[in-house]
């Protein structure tokens, strides 16, 4: 069975795939990064997001597909001592959601207040079209809760989700607009009682826009990131307890295509959100997109080419001097590469990572108590027409 790129996790490869280019040269660090067991439940397993609280206590998130080649949501904590699966409830139908190999559930993100107050989102499938989903942990168990969408029969999807308070979380995403290839902006807000879609700006000059992240240290900073399809550029949305807004996000002028994928808030004044970007500014292309906020505004910093294309799609931090990118590299012949890079308070550097496997992918990382974790997937087969075969979850560890 092949592997099936995260739904907002596509259209990042389509463009990956179309704007490859030659890149320069490697530079290399060592952190020790070690690669944990963790189970898997089928044929194809896929973790995209972590959450860790203490040195025991962590949770991951993703998909699976069933003997059934039904796609299953999927959890897994970290107790200390290992990675358990934890069952998790799947709404999802067979139905498949406008796509004949997808059916079920997913998880995309997941974010922890405390043991006993978990978040996680994704989507669900109903008859011909995804829905939101929102998966709680109470200390004993997960349960789906209700979460709104943006319309009947608009395609809606759940990316991202950041925690600040039990009555005060955040979750991002996209809809599409009924019978349209019109993508917008879709987040919503749990206030304690009901999750609630809050309104969102799009970019005027486009037709497709997606977030894809979320980060935020107070109830009145909070800060989204994605991308426009059609102008091709990096987006950056802030809340600043009353309304959402557009913040300029800069980007190589020459660069066709600039995307953000994962953002972390540190404090009012720093904050970094990772992506891609074809282009840079010296003529150089496939390369990671870093950007940092200073507390007035975003920046770009340079970010070191890995391989020949350089894709972010998670950031963390234990510190502000201590930040992880993860992702992956797409070589000449399109095998993915996990890589990960490390700011340490002065620039950033490459970090190798070893697998278990011939390829695979990291798609987020989070850090508690000196520690940090990347997760993603790998395959002991060689990839066929971009997708990984019969992908196992993979879970490192960095200390």
């Amino acid at each position: 069975m092949k592997y099936r790129l995260c739904f907002f996790r596509s259209y990042l490869f389509f463009f990956a795939l179309a704007f490859l280019g030659l890149a320069g040269t490697t530079c290399a660090s060592s952190r020790g990064w070690i690669v944990y067991d963790s189970p898997n439940l089928g044929e194809t397993n896929f973790l995209a997001g972590v959450s860790a609280l203490s040195a025991s206590d962590a949770w991951t998130v993703g998909y699976a597909y069933d003997a059934s080649s039904l796609q299953i949501t999927m959890a897994q904590h970290w107790d200390g001592a290992q990675w358990n699966t934890v069952s998790t409830p799947n709404p999802g139908t067979a139905q498949a959601c406008g796509d004949p190999s997808f059916a079920g559930s997913e998880l995309a993100g997941v974010d922890a207040i405390s043991s006993s107050d978990v978040w996680a989102v994704g989507e669900i499938c109903q008859p011909g079209i995804g829905k939101t989903l929102a998966l709680h942990w109470d200390g004993s168990g997960w349960s789906a809760i209700p979460s709104p969408n943006k319309g009947i029969n608009e395609d809606s999807e759940l990316a991202s989700v950041v925690a600040i308070a039990p009555n005060d979380v955040w979750a991002v995403g996209n809809y599409q607009e009924a019978f349209q290839y019109v993508w917008e902006t879709l987040v919503e807000h749990w206030d304690g009682t009901s999750w609630k879609i809050v309104e969102s700006p799009n970019p005027s000059d486009s037709e497709a826009t997606y977030l894809t992240a979320v980060s935020g240290v107070a109830s009145d900073d909070i800060w989204a990131v994605g991308y426009s399809q059609d102008g091709v550029k990096p987006l950056i949305e802030h809340w600043d307890g009353m309304a959402w807004s557009i913040v300029n996000a800069p980007y190589p002028a020459m660069s066709d295509f600039n995307g953000l994928y994962g953002v972390k808030a540190i404090a009012p004044n720093d904050a970094w959100a990772v992506g891609y970007q074809n282009s840079n500014s010296s003529g150089q292309n496939g390369q990671g997109l870093i950007l940092h906020w200073d507390g007035a505004t975003w920046s770009q910093i340079e970010s070191p080419i890995a391989g020949y294309a350089t894709i972010l799609l998670g950031v963390g931090a234990g510190s502000s001097t201590d930040v992880n990118a993860v992702g992956y590299v797409q070589t000449r012949n399109v095998q993915f590469q996990p890589v990960t890079e490390h700011w340490n308070g002065t620039r950033w550097t490459v970090v190798k990572v070893a697998i278990p496997g011939r390829v695979g992918q990291l798609y987020g990382t989070d850090s508690a108590d000196g520690s940090t974790w990347a997760v993603g997937a790998y395959s002991l087969l060689p990839m066929t027409q971009g997708y990984m075969q019969n992908p196992s979850t993979l879970i490192l560890k960095n200390r």
